[in-house]
């Protein structure tokens, strides 16, 4: 009897998979344990920056967006005006 296997003509992108590969919590202990003086909040949350920080240039990446990480923050103040959050 011959096995037949289908193997998929499109790759799924790694930005798809990293999401659910990575534990926030054992990033954050991890930090926590490199900067003792940090509370657990702010290590978790260095870890939560860290990661999506991470996913976003993943996902620059693979749709070629020419886009320095550092500069995403531009996206998110083109929506609003400066002037009215003082």
């Amino acid at each position: 009897m011959t096995k037949i296997y289908k193997f998929p003509k499109v790759k799924q992108p790694y930005s798809d998979k990293f999401l659910t590969g990575v534990k926030p919590e054992i990033i954050g202990d991890f930090l926590k344990e490199q900067n003792p003086h940090l509370s657990i909040k702010a290590a978790d949350a260095m870890a939560l920056a860290i990661i999506y920080s991470t996913y976003l240039q993943l996902v620059f990446d693979e749709e070629n967006i020419k886009q320095n990480i550092d500069d995403y923050k531009d996206y998110i103040w083109a929506a609003h005006d400066k002037e009215t959050l003082h």
